[in-house]
Order: structure tokens, then C-alpha cells, then sequence
């Protein structure tokens, strides 16, 4: 009775196991999906704000690092092609502007650089976590042909080996959730930096008025 007891245990919890592996690495291959067709190579999200308006950190080539939801990669790209050089553009009061001063570009850099180191670890482990899920969807499709054949000794063999290859994920899962609250708290702090440099440059001039998109 203790050995059907223990079975049934691992068998959930191989089920269990199996079902969050899945949950994890479909949003993480999405991830590997291919670059978008307009061009933009990396249009990063680095601030959904609440309720602030947005703005762009634009680098030589296809990079584009921006914020809000209010304004497309396709619209920042359109300016780009009237601004010569790395420029940082933003929205205050309803009006758009452009920075383009060396020093202020490396402040908006710093201030979001400890967030992306932890968004590159984040990533790293992210990846990782794919693996492992894709190895543990591969026993669950052997757990599922076993339990059609009821073969109980092999679906208790898949079972111990789902429950091993799940240890890892369950520690990743845990590092990533420590990351996870490290960048929310790293993002609220690089806007909230980033907005006092957008002030700063307006009072002193370095912004000025953005071309017209085209």
C-alpha cells in the first residue's frame, strides 16, 4: 500500500513538474523568434510608465531602446532618419524634443545599467530554463505512452527522472523570481533618474525641438 502510495506521489508531482516546465518555455522560445521585418532589430521595452510620457534612447545602427505604449519602434525609426547620430528623444508636456549632448546620452546609458546586466543574467537563466523544459516535455510524452500501455514500471522510472530533471528548475525558478523583483526595482529606479536628466536637459537647453518624422 506504501509503495502504491509513493508511486502515485511521484506521478503527480512528475505531472506537476511536467505542466510548469511547459508553462516556462513557451514564452521563453518565443523569445528566439526572428527579428521583425520593419528593420528595427531590438526595439526593447525598458519602461511601460505610469501614466509619464515616453521616451527613446536611439544608438547608431538598429538598436533602439525605448519606453511607453504610446509610441511605435516605426515612429522612432521615422525620426531617426532625420537625426544624424546616437540621440535620445523624448515627450514632455506634450511636445517632442531631442538630445544629442555626449555627456547627457552617457548619463540616460548609466542610468539604465544595472538593470541590463540583470536582464543579461536574467536571460542567461532564462535559456537555460528552456532547456530543462524541453528535456522535461520529452518525459512527459514518454509518461503519457507509458500510462497508455499502463506500464507501471516505466511510468515510475519517467517519473524519478522528470522529479530529478525538475530540481534544476525549481532553483532557476527561484533565482529568476529574485532577478525579477531586482529589475522591477532597478526600472523604477533608472526612470526615476532618467526623468530628472529629461528636466535638466530642458532647462539648460540641450534639448531642442524633434525634426519632423519622415
Amino acid at each position: 500500500m506504501q509503495a502504491r502510495h509513493s508511486f502515485t506521489s511521484r506521478f503527480k508531482h512528475a505531472l506537476l513538474l511536467g505542466a510548469t516546465a511547459a508553462a516556462c518555455a513557451a514564452p521563453l522560445l518565443s523569445v528566439q523568434a526572428a527579428p521583425p521585418s520593419d528593420g528595427v532589430h531590438k526595439v526593447r521595452a525598458i519602461h511601460r510608465g505610469e501614466g509619464g510620457e515616453p521616451y527613446a534612447l536611439v544608438r547608431e545602427g538598429t538598436r533602439i531602446d525605448m519606453t511607453g505604449d504610446h509610441v511605435s519602434g516605426a515612429d522612432i525609426k521615422a525620426l531617426k532618419r532625420n537625426v544624424q547620430g546616437d540621440f535620445f528623444w523624448f515627450r514632455k508636456d506634450g511636445k517632442d524634443f531631442i538630445v544629442q549632448d555626449v555627456a547627457t546620452l552617457e548619463r540616460v546609458r548609466q542610468a539604465w545599467a544595472s538593470m541590463e546586466k540583470t536582464g543579461a543574467e536574467m536571460e542567461r537563466h532564462g535559456e537555460e530554463m528552456g532547456r530543462h523544459g524541453k528535456a522535461m516535455g520529452d518525459y512527459g510524452n514518454q509518461m503519457a505512452m507509458a500510462a497508455v500501455t499502463l506500464n507501471k514500471t516505466k511510468m515510475e522510472a519517467i517519473g524519478k527522472k522528470m522529479e530529478d530533471a525538475g530540481k534544476p528548475m525549481e532553483a532557476l525558478g527561484k533565482k529568476m523570481e529574485v532577478l525579477g523583483e531586482q529589475m522591477e526595482a532597478q526600472q523604477k529606479d533608472a526612470d526615476r533618474a532618467t526623468r530628472g536628466i529629461i528636466s535638466e536637459a530642458v532647462a539648460s537647453g540641450k534639448a531642442r525641438p524633434a525634426p519632423q518624422r519622415g
